[in-house]
This record gives C-alpha cells, sequence and structure tokens, in this order.
C-alpha cells in the first residue's frame, strides 16, 4: 500500500487549515519551489507619469554604451546598468479617434486602433478596443501566473478634465472593458494581505481588517497560527525566508502607523489609513495657481503604494502591476517648482498648455524629476531586497517606465520610455537604444519585445499594420 510521507501529510492538514487564505497557499509554493532549486519569479511592473517631457532635459547625451545620462534622468544613475532608454519609439496612433493623452493612453495600454468616443467626456474620450499588455500577457504567460492576485491596477490620483475613462485606466480585461484601479494605499494593502486571513478577502474580511489598521494591529494577528504551523512545516533551510516575508509585512505596517505629525507625512493632518487628497480641477483659463499643493500628499501615496508593492512581490502574492501617477490631463498641484516663485502653486496639465516660457519648460522639467525622483527610489530598494530564490527583486522584474505623449504639444512620436530590469530577466542594460536612423518603430514593437522575456517569443499586438517585429536586442 501507497504510505503518505509525515512531510506530504502535515503538507495536507495545513492547506486545509487555512481554508481561503491565498496567500498562504502562495508563501507554502514559494517555499518548495525554494526547496527544489526553482528560479525566482518573473515579474511585470509598468509605471506611468503624465503628461510627456522636456525633450532638452531629457535625452541622455551619447548613444549606445556610451552616454551621460540628463538632468531629468540622472536619478537613475544608481540603477544605469539595468536601465535602457528608448529614443526612436512612436505610439501607434494611425487611424484612430480621441484627444491627446486620452488617445495616447488607450494606445499605450492596449496597442490596438481607437475607433469609437465614449459620448460626452469631451469629445475627446476613446474607448479601448482590445485587452491591455499586463492583461495579455499575465494571461498567456506562464512565468506570470500562479499568484493568489493575478495582476493590481494602482493610481495615486483620479483627477481628469472630464469624467473620461480613458485617461484614468491603464488595464483592460477586454474591449471597452476597463480595471478600475485602487487610489487609496490602505485599499491596495487590504487586497494584497487580506489574502493572508482566513476566508480571504470577503467584504467582511477586509473591513475586519480596516479596522484592525485603524487599531494599529496586523494583518499578522490575522494568520498567527498558520504562520506558526507554516514556520513548522517549512523546511529548515527556508524559515529565514518565511521571516523575511513577514518582516516585509511587519515594515508596510510601520509605514501605515507612522506619526502622522511628523515630516513624513507632509504635515498632514489624516491618518494614513485614509488619506485626503483635493478634488479641485483647474480650468483652463485661470491662471492655474491653486491654493493648496498636492504633491506632499501625492508623494505619500505613491510612497505607500511602492511599500504595499514591494511586500507583494517578496510574498510572491502578484507578479503583474500597473502603477499611474496621475491620469495624462490630471490636476496635480506642486509647490517649489514655478521658478519666479517658489511659494506659488502650480497646477502640472494645464500649465502645460501655455506658452513655452522658459519659466513653464523649467516648471514641467521640475515635475519629471519628481516623478523620477520618486520612481528611481523604488528602483533602488528594489534593487537592494533580496528575492526568494536568489538575486534581487529588481533582477527578476521588467520595469517599463512610460507615458502617453512625447511631450506637451501632444505628439505620439518619440515617446520618451526607458525600461529597467535586471539579469533573470535578460534586459541588455547600460545603454541607449534608437532604430540606427531607420525611422521609429511602433511601442507595440517593444511591447512584443518583452513578452519574449516571460517565455512568449511569438506574441503578437495590434493590427498588422500596427507593428512590424519585436525589436531584437534588448534582451539576451
Amino acid at each position: 500500500m501507497n504510505r503518505i510521507s509525515p512531510y506530504a501529510s502535515s503538507r495536507r492538514r495545513f492547506l486545509q487549515g487555512v481554508g481561503a487564505a491565498a496567500g498562504m497557499f502562495a508563501i507554502l509554493r514559494g517555499l518548495e519551489r525554494v526547496a527544489e532549486g526553482a528560479p525566482s519569479p518573473k515579474r511585470l511592473l509598468i509605471i506611468q507619469r503624465p503628461v510627456g517631457t522636456v525633450y532638452e532635459n531629457w535625452w541622455p547625451q551619447g548613444s549606445g554604451t556610451d552616454f551621460t545620462l540628463s538632468r531629468i534622468l540622472r536619478p537613475f544613475e544608481s540603477v544605469r546598468d539595468r536601465m535602457v532608454v528608448l529614443r526612436d519609439l512612436k505610439l501607434p496612433y494611425e487611424g484612430s479617434v480621441g484627444g491627446g493623452h486620452e488617445r495616447g493612453t488607450v494606445l499605450m495600454a492596449t496597442g490596438q486602433r481607437t475607433k469609437q468616443l465614449y459620448p460626452g467626456n469631451g469629445g475627446d474620450d476613446p474607448m479601448a478596443e482590445g485587452a491591455s499588455i499586463d492583461q495579455l500577457l499575465v494571461k498567456q504567460s506562464t512565468d506570470l501566473q500562479g499568484t493568489p492576485i493575478a495582476s493590481l491596477q494602482i493610481s495615486c490620483d483620479k483627477r481628469a478634465d472630464t469624467p473620461e475613462v480613458s485617461t484614468r485606466h491603464m488595464s483592460y480585461s477586454g474591449p471597452r472593458a476597463p480595471m478600475t484601479p485602487y487610489y487609496q494605499p490602505l485599499e491596495v494593502y487590504q487586497r494584497v494581505f487580506g489574502t493572508l486571513m482566513p476566508g480571504g478577502t470577503t467584504s467582511d474580511n477586509l473591513e475586519a481588517l480596516a479596522r484592525a489598521r485603524r487599531q494599529k494591529k496586523s494583518v499578522l494577528d490575522f494568520a498567527r497560527k498558520d504562520l506558526a504551523r507554516l514556520h513548522e512545516l517549512a523546511p529548515s533551510a527556508q524559515r529565514e525566508m518565511l521571516d523575511a516575508h513577514t518582516e516585509a509585512i511587519r515594515e508596510v505596517e510601520k509605514e501605515f502607523d507612522a506619526d502622522p505629525r511628523s515630516a513624513a507625512f507632509c504635515g498632514m493632518e489624516q491618518p494614513p489609513e485614509v488619506i485626503s487628497v483635493s478634488e479641485y480641477i483647474d480650468p483652463y483659463s485661470s491662471n492655474h495657481v491653486v491654493r493648496e499643493r498636492d504633491d506632499e500628499k501625492h508623494a505619500r501615496i505613491g510612497a505607500l503604494h511602492f511599500a504595499v508593492l514591494k511586500a507583494a512581490f517578496r510574498c510572491d502574492i502578484t507578479r503583474v502591476v500597473t502603477f499611474q501617477w496621475a491620469p495624462g490631463t490630471n490636476h496635480v498641484s506642486f509647490g517649489d517648482f514655478w521658478p519666479p516663485d517658489s511659494g506659488v502653486f502650480k497646477v502640472h496639465h494645464t500649465t502645460s498648455h501655455d506658452p513655452d516660457t522658459r519659466d513653464t519648460l523649467e516648471f514641467l522639467t521640475r515635475v519629471e524629476e519628481f516623478y523620477a525622483g520618486k520612481v528611481a527610489g523604488f528602483l533602488k530598494e528594489l534593487a537592494d531586497t533580496q528575492d526568494v530564490n536568489g538575486g534581487t527583486l529588481l533582477d527578476n522584474t521588467v520595469v517599463p517606465y512610460v507615458t502617453e505623449v512625447g511631450t506637451r504639444t501632444h505628439n505620439w512620436d518619440r515617446v520618451p520610455w526607458v525600461l529597467f530590469g535586471g539579469a533573470s530577466t535578460g534586459l541588455v542594460g547600460g545603454r541607449v537604444w534608437d532604430n540606427g536612423g531607420r525611422g521609429l518603430r511602433s511601442t507595440n514593437d517593444l511591447w512584443m519585445a518583452c513578452a519574449g522575456a516571460f517565455g512568449l517569443p511569438d506574441f503578437v499586438l495590434g493590427d498588422a499594420d500596427l507593428h512590424t517585429t519585436a525589436i531584437p536586442g534588448l534582451f539576451a
């Protein structure tokens, strides 16, 4: 007769005991893969910033591997060897409908020609005609599958010119099927770490978790018995990894529990559980000067989102994320950035429609530096964080850093994109890529190259006239 090994019996009892706590399943599977010598999982994190760039302060000097980072890209110096600056890309915009930021966002995400507009919404708001690149890859690549949460959609601000759909969404499950992002870091925390609770992410469980956070209790309190049993069950060599998982969650909770009166919270009166943000929409006819600055809260929301994401990656709860700083037609205001008067708070997108004065271009450049600095800091954290099966989180993650237009003039050619990644992704970093004087390549060709890094060498995106082939040489 067949005998069940003590480990198999213990594993079975554990799985029966945790019920629908999908995160516990994921941690156990991860420990088993480590014990079997499996490589660390690959991940995709698409990070967007709005309103394009100022070319003269964006493009590096030089080409190939011999280049000097520009003023805007200088914050990425610490991950320079893991980045590719892409010079000759354009969005596949021909034959599509929609406004500058609106059409650009949909094309950036789906690579599919837009054909119809949502009624109203200023007449600029196009419908998506296909699934977005993140959803296509997670459905087709086994490298990106097998986690409790298939993908996450995150944004730091929802304000746009009108109730437009296109600029507020980067993920689509199919034609005209936008996937609404989480705006509050607490919502992302609940979604991710609610998977560790017995019974899963039911509404009652999430409310219980929200109450626990208000009382500064840990999600680990809900999983204490399961974690203890898992610690006993895990191979001895992997218990340190389990401790690293739990410490990652504690680190996130420490961020949430920081003193709201401290500088880390920029003087916000609201506790971090729900960060109060402005709902002001700046009219184009104004001087774009507002009474309060948004950038401090904006940065804090981004930092808390990033903290949750890092822990979710370490615990292998998700492998696919779209992260949006703000819609292209955004209304985030920034302080200390307006050259004539640092005390003036100016709105980003509406100011970009002003004439190209030296002050306007300097303001837009400083906003780009703001986003680059925040993203560079997070990438450095990923590069310094050990992954479960060796290497670092950045070693195993492909990170396209994208925007929906080339510049404030709403062009869709020469889009200023960058790719980041590490050795395990195959990205050949430390260089500037151009098309050798042969014209611009579609961003669809870039997405097709990225698909190859996830085991999909034959992946095709867009209609036949909206792509050529995957850009060669980006990945080894």
